[in-house]
């Protein structure tokens, strides 16, 4: 058996990618959990939100000045160059499409907000909520790894993507493979949910069983063999001396203030 002793976090409405991420990074205790305080803070994140809630509306915060930021956008667009930009106008079309349909029905206080952020990227609070409620693409949280010393294992993908899918080709080797790297970190994209992965253990040669972290609030055991075939196993790996590095970034780009150093 394998194992990975992530935190068990809980999600808000559709923020179960933020949460997922969140779990396999491991914030506590360490410079990540001083940054999302901070950026909450910033924020002004009602009390009841704070902590580990609070900490996944950061990471939707930092997602949205990760567009206008020109610090921000400097080390994306020199580190994922294309990829960057496509998550810009996936995130800027979202809230686009939002505003759109809020001037259709005449709310004209959150067609502001949004066109506030889209023209000038001002958050304020319609327009934020708007995108945490949006679930999170793999793009998204790829970039907010970045920002966290983490990065990608990039896997030979039919998509693109740098993901497994256990599609019946290879199946073997690929568990082998997600074995090997479930001390690193894994979440799985189910098209409409993510889920953590803190374990994985054989059963047989051909069969594995996933110890999940489901951001729902269970945790369960699912057979390798109940995985569907359009399920993406995404793996990353987080450095601390580069999360030390992108902590300073941050910080810089967001004013936000300077703490003592942490792992």
């Amino acid at each position: 058996m394998t194992y990975n002793p992530i935190p068990h976090y809980m999600q808000l409405t559709n923020t179960c990618g933020l949460s997922s991420l969140l779990m396999i990074a491991k914030p506590e205790g360490t410079s990540i959990e001083l940054l999302l305080n901070d950026i909450a803070t910033k924020m002004r994140v009602e009390p009841f939100y704070r902590g580990r809630i609070g900490w996944q509306l950061a990471e939707a915060y930092l997602l949205m000045k990760m567009c206008f930021n020109r610090s921000l956008a400097y080390y994306l667009r020199k580190t994922f160059q294309d990829e960057y930009s496509y998550f810009k106008i996936v995130l800027l079309q979202q809230l686009e499409d939002r505003m759109n349909a809020f001037l259709t029905l005449k709310e004209h206080d959150k067609v502001s907000d949004i066109r506030l952020f889209l023209k000038k990227g001002i958050v304020r609070k319609i327009a934020f909520y708007e995108y945490v409620f949006e679930m999170k693409t793999n793009l998204e949280l790829k970039m907010l790894a970045y920002f966290y010393g983490g990065q990608q294992i990039l896997f030979p993908s039919p998509d693109g993507t740098g993901c497994l899918f256990l599609d019946g080709k290879e199946n073997k080797k690929k568990l082998q493979t997600l074995y090997q790297h479930v001390p690193d970190g894994l979440i799985i994209g189910l098209g409409y949910h993510w889920l953590a992965v803190r374990g994985m253990e054989q059963v047989n040669k051909n069969h594995y069983n996933f110890l999940i972290n489901d951001p729902n609030g269970e945790q369960r055991i699912v057979s390798s063999e109940k995985i569907e075939k359009n399920f993406r196993f995404y793996a990353f790996q987080f450095a601390v001396e580069k999360r030390k590095k992108m902590d300073a970034i941050v910080r810089r780009a967001l004013k936000l203030p300077k703490r003592i150093k942490k792992m």
